[in-house]
């Protein structure tokens, strides 16, 4: 049996944090034994997590030095005697003051000290994410195979050079979730052009989970046309462009009502325009929910205006669940989306989005042409496990 040790950020609502959930659920407990280590807070997704998984003790000062505001932060590592740390988090204090947002070696260097010190050699890591869980397998762990993953367009992203080319180096595979993605990380790293492959992860969903919990009793009026986004309140998300089509739409008497699944620091932005808007019954915004499929389900539509995303989860679900989904033209929607056959792809402005939404209201049988398409085709759940199994026995 081999030891795998698999490091994430945390198990929030988040579309990576759900892919974790579902490459656990297809790995084979009869061949693997499987440690995971989440080093920030958020467990919502804990009850979903295979139970075959050990999961690790939390870090011990990791949360004290990187989550908690700063007064409470410094008094907290003086009281543990952590005096190193409390003089870097001054240091944080002082660089977010000026807006000095990059993530340094400095960074680096007392961020993994604050992480948890595994004294047990494996015979694959995964750092499940870009950044920091990447940078922690490469760096701080002992195992024969190492394997980074990358979810995201890498060249939208702010990441310190040095520490990706650190971790890259160390890795045997630099794994990634869309052919976009991989064209990135090719043109910023050519010289790690062969360790790059691509898994699409989706395909290890169960369906028949999905659909259980998208059949759901879910309060949203069937008498109204509801519209459904889903992901975190954050610019990229392009929620904020919303708005403006919604209220155009109320007032030309569209009987509509808009939910947004998630939360973000974006939030208090968006209730002010949605209240200035006078648009309180109409643009709801629902928080996380760790059932956002019952709210898909009861939609007409969804609407998705990113500006970008290393692969987008959430239109692949929708599609799942018989969707048309208005998008905009970022490469990995379009790896999913085919303008007018299974879907809307829209420039990221607030006319594209309210003239795509209308045309949907106007016409009922595209509507139904475009939800019934499905999502363009990908590998099967079987091919996608023995490509990621194939990466762990690269070296062993």
């Amino acid at each position: 049996m081999k030891n795998i040790l698999i490091v994430a950020d945390s198990l929030t609502t988040g579309g990576l944090e759900k892919t974790l959930i579902d490459l656990c659920d297809n790995l084979d407990y009869s061949k693997y034994s499987v440690d995971l280590y989440l080093f920030n807070e958020g467990r919502d997704l804990l009850p979903q997590l295979n139970k075959s998984v050990n999961l690790l003790p939390d870090s011990p000062f990791f949360s004290t030095a990187f989550n908690r505001p700063f007064g409470i932060s410094f008094k907290t590592l003086l009281k543990q005697k952590q005096f190193s740390l409390a003089s870097y988090r001054i240091l944080r204090f002082v660089k977010s003051r000026l807006k000095i947002n990059v993530f340094s070696k400095t960074d680096w260097h007392f961020q993994k000290k604050t992480m948890l010190k595994i004294n047990k050699k494996y015979d694959i890591a995964i750092g499940f994410a870009e950044g920091s869980a990447g940078y922690y397998v490469a760096d701080c762990v002992d195992a024969k195979v190492k394997n980074v993953w990358i979810h995201t367009d890498i060249k939208q992203i702010t990441t310190n050079k040095a520490l990706d080319i650190m971790a890259f180096e160390k890795a045997h595979n630099i794994c990634t979730v869309s052919q976009n993605s991989k064209n990135s990380l090719c043109e910023l790293y050519p010289q790690f052009k062969d360790k790059i492959k691509v898994f699409t992860l989706p395909s290890l969903f169960d369906f028949s989970k999905i659909e259980k919990l998208a059949n759901e009793t879910c309060e949203m009026n069937k008498n109204t046309i509801n519209i459904v986004s889903v992901g975190r309140l954050v610019e990229l998300k392009g929620f904020h462009l919303c708005i403006e089509p919604c209220k155009k739409l109320v007032d030309e008497g569209y009987h509509i009502k808009w939910y947004i699944c998630g939360d973000g620091p974006q939030r208090n932005e968006l209730e002010i325009l949605i209240n200035q808007q006078g648009l309180e019954n109409n643009f709801i915004l629902l928080g996380n929910q760790s059932n956002p499929y019952k709210y898909i389900k009861n939609s007409a539509f969804c609407v998705q205006p990113s500006s970008y995303e290393g692969f987008s989860l959430v239109v692949y679900e929708q599609k799942l669940l018989s969707k048309c989904v208005i998008c905009t033209p970022i490469k990995s929607n379009l790896e999913m989306i085919s303008d007018q056959e299974n879907g809307i792809v829209v420039s990221r402005d607030s006319e594209s989005i309210y003239t795509a939404v209308k045309s949907l209201l106007d016409n009922p049988s595209l509507l139904k042409k475009l939800s019934e398409t499905p999502s363009l085709n990908f590998i099967t759940k079987k091919e996608t496990i023995e490509r990621i199994e194939a990466t762990f026995n690269d070296q062993c």
